[in-house]
């Protein structure tokens, strides 16, 4: 840990520079800090930060700029902060008056975070594991091919396409659906579904055989991803001003697994910089709180460049992952 009279240098240098994007001088510092030293005091100072590589300098005569190590050393040794009223009002506010389903809900949320902070954001939807079945329906897309349509009792839905070894009528659909929602209905997502055997031995082969299969197709309902809502993302270009770092974050924003790995963390706040993301040569830090949702957990987010303002972005993604987690709990 560094001694007192350092840490506050670094922690002004990284605060200036958090606000202006500009190398920060000696002289700022000693202007900005309460430390009541000299500048030539602190341009020492500001040496052996470089030699512990928390800060570089572009050029001879420029100030210094700090490193993704003083990013990480600010985030670490941050106090705690709050969102301004306005924010936290405007936060409040949207949770106390929005009436959405759960997938609606987590796509508003993503749009929230991203206009409180002005930084593209990113909401993880909770797995469907564990939620029950309310209900499942069967859509004919052709003779051979029906939709399922697995639907939680939080009203997420999980569909997928299945194909029929022959064709399937009206009537026979209709059957089936009945079957399996009598069979599947309180069961919970990732447990498996069993329709009575004797209402099963009392089947045509036809609808026996159709059953079995959509049976397979919601047993499987467990193994869909989590759905990501992104929200933002047209912030990106006035965030990033190099237009090749942008199309380098938009490519991990577009990658949904990378987003997913990004975000599966440990429970709690975590806050990634720079080499500490599963991403190379990019400039950007990655925010993100836990929600709980009934017996799972979800995930929020933001992303930004490591030059963010981390106590304003940290306190709007623990205050929305509040709000939002006794939304949903209500």
């Amino acid at each position: 840990m560094l001694e007192d009279r350092r840490q506050e240098i670094l922690r002004t240098l990284v605060e200036e520079y958090i606000k202006t994007g500009e190398p920060v001088s000696s002289r700022t510092i000693a202007e900005l800090s309460n430390l009541g030293v000299s500048a030539a005091t602190i341009r020492n100072e500001l040496a052996a930060l470089e030699d512990d590589g928390y800060v570089v300098q572009p050029h001879t005569s420029a100030g210094r700029v700090p490193t993704a190590s003083a990013y990480r050393y600010y985030v670490d040794h941050l106090g705690p902060s709050r969102l301004r009223s306005a924010t936290q009002a405007k936060i409040a506010s949207f949770f106390d008056s929005v009436q959405l389903e759960l997938t609606k809900l987590l796509k508003a949320t993503s749009r929230l975070l991203a206009d409180v902070t002005q930084l593209p954001s990113v909401v993880v939807a909770p797995s469907v594991v564990g939620e029950r079945i309310r209900d499942v329906h069967l859509v004919h897309l052709t003779p051979e091919v029906i939709l399922t349509m697995v639907i939680s009792e939080n009203g997420r839905v999980v569909q997928d396409k299945l194909r029929l070894d022959a064709p399937i009528s009206a009537d026979e659909l209709e059957e089936v659906e009945e079957v399996v929602t009598q069979a599947a209905v309180g069961v919970r997502i990732g447990s498996k579904v069993e329709i009575d055997p004797k209402r099963r031995e009392a089947l045509t082969s036809r609808v026996r055989e159709a059953s079995d299969a959509v049976i397979r197709v919601v047993d499987n309902a467990a193994a869909s991803g989590s759905d990501v809502f992104v929200g933002g993302t047209q912030q990106l270009a006035s965030v990033w001003e190099d237009l090749s770092e942008v199309q380098r974050v938009l490519e991990v924003v577009e990658r949904e697994a990378m987003i997913l790995n990004i975000l599966a963390r440990a429970p709690g706040t975590s806050v990634l910089i720079g080499a500490e993301l599963p991403v190379t040569d990019v400039d950007m830090a990655v925010v993100s709180g836990t929600y709980e949702a009934g017996t799972a957990s979800g995930r929020v987010g933001v992303i930004g460049p490591m030059r963010m303002n981390y106590r304003r972005v940290i306190s709007a993604v623990e205050e929305v992952s509040r709000e939002l987690e006794d939304r949903i709990q209500q």
